[in-house]
């Protein structure tokens, strides 16, 4: 995400429900809580991991400090389940789950979050990104920090369109499955975000519950204008993901 000033960084327990992915102790990517045993995340950052290698940590804000006020806690990695047709090339089907050894237990600053129905849009709505990525492409380095970005959902053919003027070309195609948002200036995920949630408020009422709609897939440079960036379109793998949360409950 771009940074410059402290207004872009979330306060402690505000999105409970992101969680940071770890190989080795070092920061891997970004995930989503979707139960208390399973995390939503990319399949380009994990495809290729070992599970005893990955730990999920939820309820982390600042990864140098302890000011917080509560304590992230962790879980590793019982299962990698990715969608049998990711695609590096293109980041169609670009999820997988995280199926954790044990539960969290759900409080305060660890929660999990809604997912939508098939066929849910959001297009024209400012939703949220937030994630540890770097602040500015040129960062040696990602933030400690959880940072958000509001963007706006843009329309599959617009950002289609916008894409095409890019290095990509006029024979580019937006596969199914994916949807963008961005293309303002300065605002965006960046490196370091894969597999972060895109979430949206679900209404005037309840402006404080929100649904998953996008999973950070992946951009050009980070923050140009008239160039949104993709996000696996959670809506159309709903049907994918429970399936495969029931094979594993079953079993």
């Amino acid at each position: 995400m771009k940074r410059f000033i402290t207004e872009y960084q979330v306060t402690p327990g505000e999105y409970p429900w992101v969680v940071a992915i770890f190989k080795k102790g070092e920061y891997l990517a970004g995930g989503s809580l979707i139960a208390p045993g399973v995390v939503l995340t990319a399949a380009h950052r994990v495809k290729f991991e070992l599970k005893d290698d990955i730990v999920v940590r939820a309820g982390e804000w600042d990864f140098n400090s302890n000011t917080e006020g509560f304590q992230f806690e962790e879980r590793q990695v019982e299962k990698i389940v990715w969608h049998e047709r990711f695609d590096f090339q293109s980041g169609s089907n670009n999820l997988a789950l995280l199926f954790l050894k044990s539960k969290f237990q759900l409080k305060e600053h660890i929660r999990t979050i809604c997912l939508p129905t098939p066929k849910t849009s959001f297009e024209g709505q400012r939703c949220i990104v937030a994630g540890w990525g770097k602040t500015n492409i040129t960062d040696p380095e990602d933030s400690t920090v959880l940072n958000k970005i509001t963007l706006p959902i843009i329309n599959r053919n617009k950002c289609e369109q916008q894409l095409k003027l890019t290095k990509l070309g006029w024979s580019y195609q937006l596969p199914q499955g994916m949807i963008c948002a961005g293309g303002e200036l300065n605002q965006d995920a960046c490196i370091g975000d894969g597999g972060s949630p895109l979430f949206c408020s679900i209404g005037d009422r309840d402006k404080d519950i929100y649904m998953q709609v996008g999973i950070v897939n992946w951009g050009i440079s980070c923050g140009l204008e008239n160039v949104p960036a993709t996000y696996t379109d959670v809506a159309m793998f709903r049907e994918w993901i429970d399936e495969n949360l029931l094979d594993f409950n079953y079993n």
